[in-house]
């Protein structure tokens, strides 16, 4: 029966990512042992130390059992999330702040990824011929985002205001992410910020250019997204808290420095054709979450009222998150 079981997910894995079975290595873990997790996660770079953290057996070294839960956003994760279906979400941090001033008792328990100048991670676009220059060349334009509020929304707002413009004046609509370059081209929009690698394809394209670094008008360095779960999950389950923010390490420690040979998991699962990415930023991937790396997106966070008051980072964190050099 565990056999059959085995083979299956394989095959499930198989089709989703274009992986075929691997040896899982035991290390002392029975199979009976193993701890189900499910994980919702988005279609992003972001995706691809978990993907390889299934592909080599990361997860059952660490003894646990993850069954991945594609999702098209990280809001989408958080709703299975409280919705009951999932055990922790891959989502960006800023509709899990929000999340959390609603009332919902969330808790981050292992990093996904962090925004640094030397990974173009996002950009903002506009179409190639338009004659934007600023962001007061911005003001009145029509601004895209896949979600209201969300992070690229308030990375271009911040964008916006931190190179002469007023946010205030712009008018924003909702588009889902691989929408928004063919809006731009069509004129539709002016401007949005996209992420790796739907901005490359479009410049590639040309169909955009790039107009600035939104996301450093946030922060040179800050972390974007996590995995959370549930505070009463991670409160019953501290060891699987654990567990997990090891696998998601050490498959980390992988994919930041081996970007080609990971190139083809992540296409596979954002069903993209490797070819059209090859020369694309990829995100840098945490080990570790550190308080400090959380508070550029608070305080932008407040500025754009999507947050009314100050949140101190340590509380945001399990208790039982994994350590620096634990």
């Amino acid at each position: 029966m565990r056999r059959r079981r085995f083979l299956a997910e394989c095959g499930m894995l198989g089709t989703a990512f274009g992986l075929g079975c691997v040896s899982f290595p035991r290390n002392g873990v029975g199979a009976q042992e193993l701890r189900t997790v499910r994980v919702g996660l988005s279609e992003g770079d972001d995706a691809t130390p978990t993907l390889y953290a299934l592909k080599t057996g990361l997860f059952k070294k660490y003894g646990l059992d993850v069954q991945l839960a594609p999702s098209p956003s990280g809001a989408a994760s958080l709703a299975a999330l409280a919705g009951g279906s999932i055990d922790i979400a891959g989502t960006s941090l800023l509709p899990f702040l929000s999340a959390r001033t609603r009332g919902l008792a969330l808790e981050i328990v292992a990093p996904l990824a962090i925004y640094s100048p030397e990974s173009l991670y996002a950009a903002l676009i506009v179409k190639k011929d338009a004659p934007y220059k600023t962001g007061r060349d911005l003001n009145g334009k029509t601004i895209a985002s896949p979600a209201l509020k969300d992070l690229n929304w308030v990375a271009t707002m911040a964008w916006i205001d931190r190179n002469g413009g007023d946010s205030s004046t712009v008018r924003s609509v909702e588009i889902p992410s691989s929408a928004i370059p063919v809006a731009i081209e069509e004129g539709r929009v002016d401007a949005a910020t996209v992420t790796t690698p739907r901005y490359v394809q479009a410049v590639h394209a040309g169909k955009a250019r790039i107009l600035g670094r939104a996301y450093e008008a946030i922060a040179k360095r800050f972390l974007f997204a996590a995995f959370v779960s549930q505070a009463e999950y991670a409160n019953k389950n501290p060891d699987v808290v654990v567990r997990f923010g090891r696998a998601i390490r050490d498959a980390t420690a992988y994919t930041n420095t081996h970007h080609a040979e990971t190139l083809e998991l992540y296409a596979n699962f954002a069903k993209i054709d490797p070819k059209e990415i090859a020369d694309a930023p990829r995100a840098i991937s945490a080990q570790y979450v550190q308080a400090k790396e959380i508070q550029p997106l608070i305080d932008v966070a407040l500025r754009y009222k999507i947050l009314e008051r100050p949140v101190d980072p340590q509380t945001l964190l399990s208790a039982a998150i994994l350590k620096p050099g634990a």
